[in-house]
């Protein structure tokens, strides 16, 4: 029997162990639930009838069966594609933090916004600040709002616009055009940029946005010291975000297609980018 760990509830272990087992198969009888759980029958009864009051189970006593209901949909609402991103995301980036030293970041778009769902600022020793985890990012004003608002569908572009125009009273007014010209820009180059401004001793950002198809899941950054965001940092980390962005997509659609289980492996080609950067100065692409 597994040891189990300090503060552990075992009953709770047990019952969601039961919802894995029963969501297996679509009828299930007790005598079977016994022998795939390896639970004594009174146990395995016992957390029936308590999933049964709670409305996950329902049983036909007559027959002796049991079998899962709709509520249990309820147990996954909270898990989104945006969690599916950073379980799939955050391994890949952490990889690559280790190897080029630099943090990254993931963001997802929440409203007018990009919120920072993963950093690997605790695990750099060249981060700026301890986290930027959960901080909200405004589109006009960081590279990562820019990456996104470039590179999504005109149709959410054109959404996008619309609430920044009506986000308060001092944007009824914004600049469409300075607006588009900065994200043509953006677009032309393949990433959003944050420089820091002249004389300030801040941070800057580059940033690449993670595709499935002509959506963008998500947007990956890499930030550093501002004076260290120069031409020659740019060129050596632009291709390796690209292609870090590029295998967290590919394994963000296979999962969401359900070709394959979601995977924390770097692929060959970023790594070779990251080694490249990390040795020779400027990567060989």
């Amino acid at each position: 029997m597994a040891k189990r760990s300090r503060g552990e509830i075992r009953s709770v272990g047990r019952a969601l162990a039961l919802i894995r087992l029963l969501n297996q198969r679509e009828v299930w009888d007790l005598h079977s639930l016994h022998e795939f759980a390896q639970l004594p029958k009174p146990t395995v009864y016992r957390l029936l009838n308590t999933l049964r009051q709670e409305g996950y189970v329902e049983s036909d006593r007559g027959r002796g069966e049991y079998r899962l209901t709709e509520r249990v949909q309820e147990l996954a609402a909270g898990y989104t594609e945006k969690s599916l991103l950073v379980e799939i995301g955050a391994p890949v980036a952490l990889s690559v933090t280790k190897l080029i030293r630099w943090p990254l970041a993931l963001g997802t778009l929440s409203e007018d916004a990009i919120v920072v769902r993963y950093s690997t600022m605790p695990e750099s020793p060249l981060a700026v600040k301890t986290t930027t985890l959960g901080v909200r990012l405004g589109l006009l004003e960081s590279a990562m709002g820019f990456a996104y608002l470039a590179f999504c569908p005109p149709s959410e572009y054109d959404i996008l616009i619309s609430l920044l125009s009506q986000a308060s009273p001092r944007r009824a007014s914004i600049d469409v055009s300075w607006i588009a010209s900065q994200v043509a820009l953006t677009r032309r180059r393949g990433y959003g940029l944050r420089l820091p401004q002249a004389g300030s001793r801040s941070s800057a950002t580059i940033a690449v946005p993670i595709k499935h198809g002509d959506e963008v899941m998500g947007v990956l950054s890499m930030t550093t010291f501002g004076r260290s965001m120069t031409t020659t940092t740019i060129a050596r980390h632009v291709p390796v975000l690209r292609d870090t962005a590029a295998t967290i997509g590919t394994r963000l659609s296979e999962h969401i297609y359900g070709h394959r289980a979601p995977s924390s492996k770097t692929s060959t080609q970023t790594l070779s980018l990251v080694e490249n950067t990390a040795h020779s100065g400027q990567p060989r692409v």
